[in-house]
């Protein structure tokens, strides 16, 4: 595929050792089919681009808001704030502002140009086991693109993670996780009853758990897949849920599996994108190692990890 293949990417962020083996780039792309409640990367969900403010960034000069089309620019004591409903997205107050008090949410990169960075630390994914992670966002919003890039890391002799919520379609999702240079695929399990995911994430689990199954039904997927499991409290940590989900993993003998605690990351990226989100509790740490306990009594590998999406 070729190299020249573009996608809004949100961040490609180095030395990252929360998502997948050894040390690893991540490139998170921009556009999700989910709108999870607790979600810490919220200005990633919209497949447009958009613009975000970073206040304490401010110098209150007052350019950016000189040049907005809309007059949707104020500046206070607090730095600089942006009307988002009259918000036309169009960068002139992004590109008076020096300081980067606004910049837009994503930046449209190339495959190529993605590669010139995750190049740069090559010798520690090769030291560490580490290598490239697809994130997002969600790579199946973007499978051409989530295509080359994997097909551009197999020519450098760079490993890749799929970093999935599941939600696309079935074969696109096998054809990546078959490329021989795919070493996992980090898979979102977030609640296994259909209506209660519907209302935490926008959309029903039923396509997620039957692509779920789909992957560990091959041998040739089956030991790629690498569950992870966003918990909040109160909201998927119950102990029906963790049943269900043990029950489900113990049949498809699915042995990895990393417990996200929830984190407040999220709420002020999505206030400063314009975007409400509200705040919630992750499980105390008793609860996580109870589940933990559990899931390891079922013979599943399961850890304590400090991220959750």
């Amino acid at each position: 595929m070729s190299k020249s293949i573009t996608a809004l990417i949100g961040n490609i962020q180095k030395f990252s050792t929360q998502d997948g083996p050894g040390i690893r780039s991540t490139v998170f792309l921009k556009g999700c089919p989910l709108r999870c409640v607790w979600c810490h990367n919220p200005e990633m969900i919209r497949p447009e681009n958009q613009m975000m403010i970073s206040p304490s960034r401010c110098i209150r000069c007052g350019e950016c808001a000189a040049v907005c089309p809309e007059g949707g620019i104020t500046i206070s004591e607090d730095g600089v704030a942006i009307d988002f409903k009259a918000c036309k997205a169009c960068g002139e107050c992004a590109k008076v502002c020096y300081t980067k008090a606004i910049t837009y949410v994503a930046e449209e990169m190339t495959v190529g140009e993605v590669m010139s960075v995750v190049l740069q630390d090559k010798e520690f994914y090769q030291d560490s086991g580490g290598g490239v992670t697809i994130s997002g966002g969600e790579p199946l919003a973007h499978v051409a693109f989530a295509r080359a890039l994997i097909d551009a890391c197999c020519e450098e002799g760079i490993d890749v993670c799929i970093d999935t919520c599941g939600c696309g379609d079935t074969q696109q999702l096998m054809n990546l996780a078959l490329s021989p240079n795919v070493t996992h695929v980090l898979y979102d399990l977030k609640h296994m009853d259909p209506a209660v995911h519907e209302k935490l994430t926008g959309v029903s689990n039923e396509r997620i758990l039957s692509n779920l199954c789909a992957l560990a039904a091959d041998p040739r997927t089956h030991d790629k897949i690498w569950v992870r499991m966003p918990l909040v409290k109160e909201l998927n940590d119950d102990e029906g849920t963790i049943q269900a989900a043990v029950a489900l993993l113990e049949e498809l003998a699915v042995r990895k599996v990393s417990l996200l605690g929830y984190h407040e990351m999220g709420v002020s990226k999505a206030r400063h994108a314009g975007l409400e989100f509200d705040n919630f509790e992750a499980p105390s740490h008793e609860r996580l190692v109870e589940i933990k306990e559990q899931m390891c009594r079922a013979g599943i590998d399961a850890e304590i990890s400090g991220v959750s999406a």
